[in-house]
């Protein structure tokens, strides 16, 4: 695909001590996926990125395994539905139309059917069969629509006790009926007149993909039948059950045959995944924001979506090795025969075995993935993101020049499931810098207290083109209490600009340096541009943490592009004092006196004690703030007023909320009414439910007049 060309503009940079004139091929664009999208969900289309088909391994190989083979595509299995008429430009899950046969099209989604004892019991020795017959065969038992073939897996003449069909569907279906029968029956085949030579006792079981810790599969009863009558076996399945393979035992000596084995499904599959192409950006990138759009069928309690990405440095994202053969606990070895000062790739992977040099033959070892050039996948997006036309931040790694997401559907119910309508992420090309590597300091505090924070950021500069930093924005636990001071540093360790602030409403610009904004959860800060290699920016404030550990992450952004922004990467900036150990260095910050405590509530402060709500415009309204911790998600909490006989006079609060400095909470001084409360003391109470425990908290105030 070819690349689009992107506009360039001339910006005046006033670097540090220097003012100079740069031509910045500035590259801030969005991609976009699906419906309204310039691509489609196979990656064809225009785009400003170009597109490579992924490779995946199969549903079914065992990783570990080796001569293991990758597939292509964008779906596994060929679960994802891309051509949906209700929903065009969209995907989703495959749903299955009620009494559709899903054995028939299980080898094309990378199932099977197998007879894993046949030979065992001398079946087909006398050369009746090969094993390429047998397997064509059972293959023709699930896939031919029409049946009353001449072939038929046949167990005559001989012992069929014990016999074994396991069947694999090719993912976790939801069935209600499954059904197999001998020829000359549901099809008429006169030339074949095998009708009564059915399946006279059997067991058939499912499985849903569940394993022992051991990892064998877990069997559940379907039927159990001692004394079968019926040449057509028809079982149906109600409520349908979630079935990803099916194993049928033959318990009797008679002779048999089956000509067809159906599988009837329905409704929305319980999982099913998409991976995209993998997005090559040209040179190294910062993949930015992703947004994406969704909507429900059905309940949406019984489906979600969940999104993940991942960065890397080349165009696969796997290891390909080679084992030395006839060796025992051969060592696994991912560098080329012929060449091993480069890696293996996937065509020399699959020329193996070959010979070396020295005469050593080399075979296929396992494919791994690939932890060195390529991130891990993410975990997964908020699902609170979804439709937010804001989007989510990217955390996987970068600038990295490769990116590529995938996305798993998960329903709880047949008739529930999700539609992805559209996907778009921005790309920033080139980067604001090579990385900027950031640290906080001291990281092990006191849980909500006031303390002195320093957050140190070094710019990794070298590359051409790189567009420079003006703005840094630091997440935090609540509100800082101050910001105060910045300091810039060059490469030397001197001083070359610094400004303090004298509160945190001093918006005014001095030298460059500016306090840009700041939030419950978090602030931002201007200063001289910062272009050069090895800079040192120091930004002291003060805050309190609220729970055990808490990451301090932060982006930095050029103001004179909306939108180009990146990550600030964890890891050891500079030397901040006495304590900080380099391998220790990073955004986190610890306090464990709360594992100590299991504290839920702290620094609750009412103001003013004593208050007079007689409208006169001094002391009618009591205030309040507290601090919740160590809550791993949302809890209740619980505010109420009391008289002193326990009565309850007002509920203030009664809801979910977060960790965090919660400063909302006033009382005017009335009752649930809207009346005025007579003169006296009164209880505030507050109660929290934990994960584990519940805290309660009472103060006293008085009311007067």
């Amino acid at each position: 695909m070819l690349k689009n060309t992107v506009s360039s503009r001339q910006v005046i940079l006033i670097g540090i001590g220097v003012l100079s004139l740069c031509r910045w091929a500035v590259a801030l664009e969005t991609v976009s996926l699906g419906e309204n999208g310039s691509l489609n969900w196979r990656g064809e289309g225009s785009s400003s990125v170009e597109t490579i088909e992924p490779q995946y391994r199969s549903l079914f190989q065992d990783k570990s395994l080796p001569g293991v083979e990758l597939d292509v595509g964008n779906s596994p299995g060929n679960l994802i539905e891309f051509e949906s008429d209700q929903f065009p430009d969209s995907i989703h899950p495959l749903r299955i139309p009620d009494g559709e046969n899903i054995a028939n099209t299980a080898l094309k989604r990378g199932g099977g059917i197998t007879a894993p004892n046949v030979f065992d019991l001398g079946g087909f020795a006398a050369g009746i069969f090969d094993a390429n017959d047998l397997r064509l065969t059972l293959e023709e038992l699930i896939e031919t629509k029409d049946g009353g073939e001449i072939k038929a897996f046949e167990r005559k003449n001989y012992n069929a006790l014990g016999t074994l069909i396991f069947v694999e569907l090719g993912g976790l279906f939801g069935v209600n009926r499954v059904r197999f029968y001998p020829r000359n029956t549901v099809f008429p085949s006169p030339t074949t007149p095998f009708q009564n030579d059915f399946l006279r006792a059997f067991e058939l079981f499912t499985n849903d993909g569940s394993q022992t810790e051991g990892g064998n599969r877990i069997w559940e009863p379907l039927l159990l039948e001692p004394d079968n009558v019926n040449p057509v076996v028809d079982v149906i399945i109600d409520p349908p059950r979630p079935v990803k393979a099916l194993r049928l035992r033959a318990t009797t000596t008679v002779n048999y045959e089956i000509d067809e084995f159906e599988v009837f499904g329905t409704g929305f599959l319980s999982h099913a995944e998409y991976i995209s192409p993998i997005f090559d950006a040209g040179q190294p990138a910062v993949w930015n924001v992703l947004r994406w759009r969704e909507e429900a069928i059905g309940d949406p309690a019984f489906s979600n979506i969940q999104i993940r990405t991942r960065t890397g440095r080349d165009t696969n994202p796997f290891v390909f090795t080679r084992l030395l053969y006839g060796q025992r606990n051969p060592t696994e070895i991912s560098l080329s025969v012929n060449d091993p000062e480069q890696e293996m790739d996937l065509a020399e992977y699959k020329s193996l075995p070959l010979d070396d040099e020295l005469g050593r033959r080399w075979e296929h070892g396992p494919v791994r993935d690939d932890l060195v050039n390529w991130s891990p996948f993410s975990t997964p997006f908020p699902a609170s993101a979804a439709n937010d036309t804001a989007g989510s931040p990217i955390t996987s790694p970068g600038p990295r020049r490769y990116f590529q997401f995938r996305v798993l559907f998960n329903s709880s119910d047949l008739d529930a499931g999700r539609v992805l309508k559209n996907l778009s992420f921005d790309v920033l090309a080139p980067p604001l810098a090579d990385a900027v590597i950031g640290e906080i300091f001291p990281r092990d505090v006191p849980v909500s207290q006031s303390t002195s924070f320093t957050y140190a950021l070094r710019t990794v500069a070298q590359s051409d083109g790189l567009l420079g930093f003006d703005t840094v924005e630091i997440s935090t636990a609540g509100q800082v209490e101050s910001i105060d001071k910045i300091e810039m540093r060059d490469s030397s360790g001197q001083v070359i600009a610094e400004r303090a602030f004298s509160g945190l409403d001093d918006s005014s610009t001095e030298d460059g340096f500016q306090i840009v904004s700041v939030s419950p959860a978090s602030f931002s800060v201007r200063l001289p541009p910062v272009t050069e290699d090895n800079i040192v920016i120091l930004l002291r404030f003060q805050t309190g943490v609220l729970t055990y550990s808490t990451n301090f992450t932060g982006s930095v952004q050029l103001s004179t592009e909306p939108g180009a922004s990146q990550a600030i990467i964890s890891g050891d900036a500079v030397l901040l004092g006495a304590g900080d150990e380099a391998d220790l260095s990073g955004t986190t910050v610890l306090s464990p006196s709360v594992l100590e405590k299991t504290q839920l509530l702290d620094q609750i402060l009412i103001e003013p004690n004593i208050f007079s709500p007689n409208g006169d415009g001094a002391n009618d309204v009591m205030g309040m703030r507290y601090n919740l911790l160590s809550l791993s998600i949302v809890r209740p909490v619980a505010i109420g007023v009391y008289d002193l006989s326990g009565r309850q006079i007002r509920v203030i609060h009664d809801g979910p909320e977060a960790n965090g400095q919660y400063t909302d909470k006033t009382w005017d001084g009335r009752n649930e009414h809207g009346q005025l409360v007579p003169p006296g003391l009164y209880v505030v109470h507050i109660r929290v439910k934990g994960d584990a425990k519940v805290e309660e908290k009472a103060h006293i105030v008085g009311v007067a007049y």
